[in-house]
């Protein structure tokens, strides 16, 4: 699947002025913005893919679902790309079957840290997009885009060197540009989208390019 190139992605959804991260009016917020999509933090706990980042002990009980975020995307006829993280090797079937029953328009990209739920998703789909999560890049990366398991990685920032002097052909998605700087950089590139706090300012760069 193509997806746009130098897409700006809201981290989280807009989460300034006091409105949590990855709750349902951050995404809200973010579907009236610029933004080219949505990125968002599942994680399965008590048999429930709840919308949180940490994976700690803390309580999810009163957390928003990825249901719930499914049906505000249908409510809104929000059509720009969910780029979904899978917190945790647990879960990827499940969110899997709960996005497919949705039969959403929007593109779509899944994503970890994690190997095991890469491979599950390919398993199950040979045609969804699916990006590795990375600090910097690896041999595992190039295996796994080697394999077809991935077509994206998505990396830090801060190692942005490692891609400008040693370059490779898969497309990088790069977290989490906030710095004016590094956005004004990174919209001079052939980056394929930058996932940033700071949709406004991502916005108001790659309008300027």
């Amino acid at each position: 699947m193509q997806l746009l190139k130098k897409s700006v992605i809201a981290h989280r959804g807009v989460h300034d002025q006091g409105t949590p991260e990855n709750s349902l009016l951050a995404f809200e917020r973010a579907m009236n913005s610029e933004a080219d999509g949505l990125e968002i933090d599942v994680q399965l706990s008590n048999h429930r893919l709840v919308l949180k980042h940490d994976i700690n002990e803390e309580t999810t009980a009163d957390l928003s679902t990825f249901s719930d975020f499914l049906t505000l995307v249908q409510q809104a006829d929000y059509q720009g790309l969910l780029l979904i993280e899978l917190k945790g090797p647990q879960g990827a079937q499940q969110l899997y079957q709960e996005l497919m029953a949705r039969q959403l328009s929007n593109p779509v990209m899944l994503q970890s840290f994690w190997e095991q739920p890469l491979r599950e998703w390919r398993a199950l789909d040979k045609q969804v997009a699916i990006g590795y999560l990375r600090h910097y890049p690896n041999r595992k990366c190039w295996q796994l885009a080697k394999e077809n398991i991935i077509q994206q990685v998505n990396l830090d920032y801060r190692y942005l060197p490692l891609r400008i002097f040693i370059p490779w052909q898969i497309p990088t998605y790069w977290w989490t540009i906030n710095r004016p700087t590094v956005t004004w950089l990174l919209m001079h590139l052939p980056v394929a989208g930058v996932i940033t706090d700071n949709v406004f300012q991502a916005v108001k760069y790659k309008k300027r390019n």
